[in-house]
């Protein structure tokens, strides 16, 4: 019987672990193809004659904001769901929105020697993604809206978002018909909350 020397044995084991290592990191590799859905979202652009400043100033006084210590809140023993309702519905605009972020995209353009106006807003109400959420989990990864505020090379300022329903739309769920009127209803406050900000 044909023996192997003790560092060559050692070798031949630490070898087959690795082809082992090996087939296990393709397995696993495998779980990690997407599933790869297509879908059509509608995107909403304004223009306006009106002074960005005066757009983006006119944007954000109907717009409330979002304190993120409330996270706090939930950490609370008992919890009070009524209570933080309370905290959210202090934080919302006259638009029932608030900001959670915003982005100077015009001031990074100064890395380049550029100049620009453009400016990202994040903007929603927890207690209206929660309307969705508990119908459909995958709902919140809309929640919050983007909104995007620049200066074109026309000189004009725009507006532009997706719509709301079109991009909840995609969900098909039990419960689908109650997303998809969250949806609709976000659609109506970011309409009156762009009319209102366009208004001279």
């Amino acid at each position: 019987m044909l023996r192997l020397p003790i560092h060559s044995l050692e070798f031949s084991l630490l070898a087959i672990f690795a082809l082992a290592a090996i087939s296990t990191s393709g397995s696993q590799g495998d779980a990690l193809v997407p599933v790869v859905t297509s879908t059509s979202v509608t995107h909403l652009n304004y223009k306006t004659a009106k002074p960005f400043e005066a757009v983006t100033a006119a944007l954000e006084k109907q717009l409330g904001k979002f304190d993120p210590s409330i996270e706090k809140s939930f950490s609370a023993s008992p919890l009070d769901p009524a209570a933080i309702e309370a905290k959210m519905h202090a934080m919302e605009g006259s638009s029932g929105l608030m900001i959670f972020a915003v982005r100077n995209h015009g001031q990074l353009l100064a890395l380049e020697g550029k100049r620009g106006l453009a400016r990202q807003y994040e903007i929603g109400n927890p207690l209206v993604a929660l309307e969705m959420t508990r119908h459909d989990l995958r709902a919140g990864e809309y929640a919050p809206l983007r909104m995007y505020v620049y200066v074109g090379e026309d000189r004009l300022t725009h507006i532009d978002y997706d719509l709301p329903s079109s991009l909840f739309g995609r969900f098909h769920s039990k419960d689908v018909n109650d997303v998809n009127d969250v949806g609709k209803s976000l659609d109506q406050k970011l309409e009156s909350l762009v009319a209102n900000a366009l208004k001279d």
